[in-house]
């Protein structure tokens, strides 16, 4: 699916595209709704790469002995819980009907 009715989207619109994501509330209009559902996959994309990236940093601090290494675990679990977050929210937008 690609993100043609978020692209389409107005700023203030955009804006309600990714309010009614992470919280979850639904808008009363469709166009903010499906543009919602549009983003809701890259979302999770992005934030999945990122916790990958932490979880590398976080070995690789680990592996070295740094004194950075709690900094780069904390992160590596921070970041794991907030994909937890953004796919908790992409199941939820999901599992809403369509309204309009």
């Amino acid at each position: 699916m690609a993100l043609a009715t978020y692209r389409s989207c107005s700023f203030n619109e955009k804006r309600a595209v990714l309010r009614v994501f992470w919280s979850g509330r639904r808008a009363e209009s469709p166009r903010i709704n499906q543009a919602a559902r549009e983003y809701a996959p890259y979302a999770l994309s992005l934030i999945v790469t990122i916790s990958i990236e932490m979880g590398i940093i976080a070995v690789l601090l680990d592996v070295r002995a740094s004194t950075w290494s709690w900094l780069g675990s904390a992160s590596a679990v921070l970041s794991l819980w907030c994909a937890g977050w953004t796919e908790m929210c992409r199941r939820r937008i999901n599992a809403a009907p369509a309204l309009g």
